[in-house]
């Protein structure tokens, strides 16, 4: 996935940029600290919606908070270093400890990205296609997210270890090994993610929009279908705006592995950073994404900019108090439920059917007490 690596070593081969007119670099960086505000800004933004507010403490917001804190140390830590270097194209300026933290962060941000992914679109699986099954506590959630980055510092690693700083340039020790190296990882972190969250979405999406239900449908039940499937169009948006940001970078680092000139065509240089910039702008998307898909985030983000005039604040998002009835399990109220019912038709076969129609109805009244008190 990060394969900017390879491409150093073949800017380091191949070609310098530094020819580049001074007004084409001025504009690339300004591209790149475009994305760094923006993303720093937005992505911290959706950190704070998160675990400021107890109602956003869902698992699935777990998820995104931790695709946030990525995107934020990519922005840091990878953009501003690897975008100047590539632009100005001198000799590394930052300093060796820099040089292996950089490209350390650039593997592991993006691993943990894509894991992250792959995590979200298997909860949303299992959430949707086995709703009976129990759902991720908070305690599950948080080890899950701390094996991604597990999981990516150890799938990163050949990498890091093999980039040094080389008379004062940050570069690849064993180039044809590391090569290797970035299509295994670029199979793991590109290729097999894109085909999981493919096949889980197409899955999803026929369950949610290709079936009907048999039988009468009640308010609360298409409600809850309408909700699922606000939240499954913007994750599909995120994996769909994730995979075309990178695919002009992968596509570059496929045809750089199988025809090797392709670093001293005069127009390469321009190629490369376009690419380069489609892929890091990949961190400031999602923000705007679960602002305009999203309600909540939508008032969360009216919350953050309420100092703004132009912005309209609506006051009921500040009961942080308020917590979801997402945080319960269903299954466990489902089997309430059902147990329910079958205690009432076995006292009702026991007895008289008017007793069975009282007991029905008192498991009513304890359900959904709200809705007789309104009538009533």
């Amino acid at each position: 996935m990060s394969n900017l690596t390879v491409t150093n070593s073949t800017f380091n081969e191949g070609f310098y940029i530094s020819s580049l007119p001074l007004f084409v670099q001025c504009i690339f960086l300004f591209l790149f600290a475009i994305v760094v505000l923006l993303a720093v800004c937005g992505n911290s933004i959706v950190i704070w919606i998160v675990l400021a507010h107890r109602r956003m403490r869902t698992p699935t917001n777990y998820f995104l908070v931790n695709l946030a804190y990525a995107d934020v140390l990519n922005a840091l830590f990878n953009i501003p270093f690897n975008g100047y270097y590539m632009v100005a194209q001198t000799f590394w300026p930052f300093g060796s400890i820099m040089c292996v933290l950089v490209q350390a962060v650039s593997h592991i941000s993006i691993a943990a990205n894509v894991l992250t992914y792959v995590a979200i679109s298997l909860d949303r699986y299992s959430a949707i296609i086995h709703p009976l099954r129990t759902k991720l506590t908070h305690t599950q959630t948080i080890m899950i997210i701390c094996g991604i980055w597990i999981m990516s510092l150890l799938v990163s690693s050949p990498a890091i270890r093999s980039f040094s700083t080389v008379k004062y340039d940050c570069k690849i020790d064993d180039i044809e090994s590391h090569k290797k190296f970035e299509w295994i990882f670029f199979c793991v972190t590109y290729i097999c993610p894109i085909m999981i969250l493919t096949i889980t979405y197409m899955r999803i999406a026929v369950e949610l929009w290709g079936q009907t239900a048999i039988g009468e449908v009640t308010a609360r039940q298409r409600d809850s279908i309408r909700s699922k499937r606000k939240v499954v169009k913007m994750l599909i948006a995120v994996v769909l705006i994730f995979g075309i940001c990178w695919f002009p970078q992968q596509l570059y680092f496929i045809l750089v592995s199988i025809y090797e000139t392709i670093p001293q065509w005069p127009g390469t240089p321009y190629v490369y950073l376009i690419s380069y910039f489609f892929a890091m702008s990949n961190s400031m998307y999602n923000p705007f994404l679960y602002c305009s898909m999203n309600n909540r985030f939508r008032n969360g983000f009216r919350s953050a900019f309420r100092c703004c005039p132009c912005v309209k604040w609506s006051p009921e998002y500040a009961t942080v108090g308020h917590v979801s009835c997402r945080s319960g399990s269903e299954p466990t109220a489902l089997s309430t439920l059902y147990s329910s019912q079958r205690k009432s038709r076995t006292v009702g076969s026991a007895n008289s059917p008017q007793q069975s129609i009282v007991t029905e109805l008192s498991v009513n009244f304890t359900r959904h007490p709200r809705q007789y008190e309104t009538k009533n």
